[in-house]
C-alpha cells in the first residue's frame, strides 16, 4: 500500500477552466498547494517565478498553441527532476509511449478517475528520486535560470 503524501505543491495545467476548478478542489481537498495556469505559456511562467516551490506538473496534453508535449519537453530541459503526470481525453498506446518517452511520470486519460488520480500523485512522491543529469540546456541557462 502507498503511504499517502500531503502538503505537496503542484502546478495544474488545463485550457478547460472547468477541469481546472476540478482539480484544484480535488488536489486543494487533498491538503495539496495547487497553483493553475491555463495554457502552457502560464504554466511556464509560474515555474520561472517558481521553479524552486512547484513539486509536480499536472497538465493537459491537448491545449492551444503549445502541446502538453512540447510542453513536458521544455520543462524537463530546464527542470528535469520536476515530475509530470499527462491527463488527456486524446490518448492512445501512441501517445501515451511519446509522452512517457519525454519523461512523464505517469499518463491518465480522461474523463479522470479521482482515485487513479490520487495514486499516480502518491506514487510520485513515494518513488524514490533520481538524479537526474542536467541537460545542456539546464547547465548553461535554460529558460528557468
Amino acid at each position: 500500500m502507498v503511504k499517502k503524501i500531503t502538503s505537496k505543491s503542484i502546478l495544474v495545467v488545463d485550457d478547460d477552466a472547468r477541469m481546472l476548478r476540478a482539480l484544484e478542489k480535488v488536489l486543494t481537498g487533498e491538503g495539496h498547494a495547487v497553483m493553475c495556469a491555463n495554457w502552457a505559456g502560464d504554466a511556464i511562467d509560474t515555474l520561472v517565478e517558481q521553479k524552486e516551490k512547484v513539486e509536480l506538473v499536472i497538465t493537459d496534453l491537448r491545449m492551444p498553441l503549445v502541446t502538453g508535449i512540447t510542453a513536458i519537453h521544455a520543462i524537463h530541459l530546464a527542470l528535469p527532476g520536476l515530475p509530470i503526470i499527462v491527463l488527456t481525453a486524446f490518448g492512445g498506446p501512441d501517445v501515451k509511449a511519446e509522452c512517457l518517452r519525454q519523461g512523464a511520470k505517469d499518463f491518465l486519460e480522461k474523463p479522470l478517475d479521482t482515485k487513479k488520480l490520487l495514486g499516480a500523485i502518491e506514487s510520485v512522491f513515494a518513488a524514490p528520486k533520481a538524479d537526474p543529469e542536467p541537460t545542456k540546456a539546464y547547465k548553461t541557462g535554460g529558460v528557468f535560470d
